[in-house]
């Protein structure tokens, strides 16, 4: 039950942390498709929209996948929890 918990607190707190530590600044070497534009289509891109989208998304996925393992938990028993 401990090992449950902690890996799907772990994968939350990654989640957490990719959309906080996100910036313009590093998105350059994280983003996948945008660190393999050239500059030109770089600079066109709507890079602070995106962040927008793309920080909250990874912050809910947080929250998300925490919560929905604990309501999975209570509701069904321990092993088809961990399965789903």
């Amino acid at each position: 039950m401990f090992g449950f918990f902690l890996s799907v607190g772990f994968v939350g707190l990654l989640y957490l942390a990719i959309g906080f530590f996100i910036n313009k600044n590093n998105a350059r070497y994280l983003l996948a498709g945008y660190n393999t534009m050239d500059e030109e289509k770089r600079q066109k891109f709507p890079i602070d929209d995106y962040l927008v989208f793309f920080k909250k998304f990874f912050i809910g996925m947080s929250f998300f996948s925490f919560l929905s393992a604990i309501f999975l938990f209570l509701l069904l028993a321990q092993d088809v929890a961990v399965l789903i």
